[in-house]
Formats: structure tokens, sequence, C-alpha cells
């Protein structure tokens, strides 16, 4: 019988015992509200919720193997973990059409997806889009530019990277 007093062994069971079944999308923007009543024991939920949906996902399975633990474990990790951008580099950009933005970001599975946002002095946005990874199991996102942008003065660049779950983080330079 399960400890259905353990959350993280109940498996997506209620105290009652009930099975929950639910159909969560991957990427959920609808993340913890930390200030409400009983969220610390809602979050836990949508974290079994979310685990139960992906832990057949090849990435979680792969990623476990590698790490010495289970898909299910790792997902509930990665629910409550955002992921971090580390580095903005923008030694090779001039402003000009087609140069590249690079973003070092990084998750404990995996970061999904980067969008690099470029601002002018006044917040207005000038630039927006998705960066690429550079390569498979690397922590580097190429953005390449589509727009000129004036240098004077110099613009911010931001980056936002988000991972499997939905949780996100930005960095900003200007």
């Amino acid at each position: 019988m399960a400890n259905l007093t353990n959350p993280m062994i109940a498996r997506g069971m209620t105290r009652s015992g009930k099975i929950v079944v639910a159909d969560k999308a991957l990427f959920d923007d609808h993340r913890l509200r930390m200030n409400s009543k009983g969220s610390h024991r809602e979050a836990l939920r949508e974290a079994i919720t979310f685990a139960n949906f992906v832990e057949t996902h090849e990435v979680y399975i792969h990623k476990a193997m590698e790490l010495g633990t289970t898909p299910y474990n790792l997902a509930i990790t990665d629910w409550f973990g955002a992921p971090k951008v580390l580095e903005i580099d923008v030694d090779g950009w001039t402003g000009e059409v087609g140069q590249t933005i690079r973003v070092k970001a990084r998750d404990n599975v995996m970061v999904a997806r980067v969008t690099v946002v470029i601002r002018d002095s006044n917040e207005n946005v000038l630039e927006t889009g998705e960066a690429l990874p550079s390569a498979e199991d690397s922590a580097w996102w190429h953005y390449t530019t589509q727009w000129q942008i004036h240098m004077t003065p110099f613009p911010t660049v931001e980056a936002i990277a988000e991972d499997l779950p939905g949780n996100t983080d930005s960095f900003a330079i200007s």
C-alpha cells in the first residue's frame, strides 16, 4: 500500500486514495502564487500532475538515467526549479541585420526556449524573437537580428529562458 501521507510516494493519488487524472499541458503559464492560502499543497499537486504526465518523455528518461534518479523525481525537481540565464554575449553585434547575439542558459533538465528582446532607452521594443540552440547539449543559444538597431545609446538586450514546466528566468544588459 502506498504511503499516502507522503505526496511524493502517492504519485497522483489523493490522501483518500483516489487516483487523480489531469490533462495538464507541458507548458503552463499559470505558476505558483506563494501568498495564497494552501499554495504549497496546490504547488505539490501541480508538480505531481506534471511529473505523471512527463515521466515517460524521452528527455526525462535519458536525463534521469544520466543522474541516477527516476524520471518522476526529476520532473518534480524540474517543476520547482527555474532555468538560469548566465550570460548575454553581444561582442560581435554592431546593430546590423543578420548578426548574432549569443545567450548562455542552463536548467537542471533542459532549457526549452530562449527569447531575446531588444529595447531602446525608452523601453520601447525594437525587436524580439526566439533564439536557436547552438548545438545539442550546449548551454549556448544564438539569436540572429532581423532589424537595423541604432547603438547610441546602447539598447537593452534581455534574454528570457524557459524550461519544460514553464518556469522562466530573465537577464538584461544595457
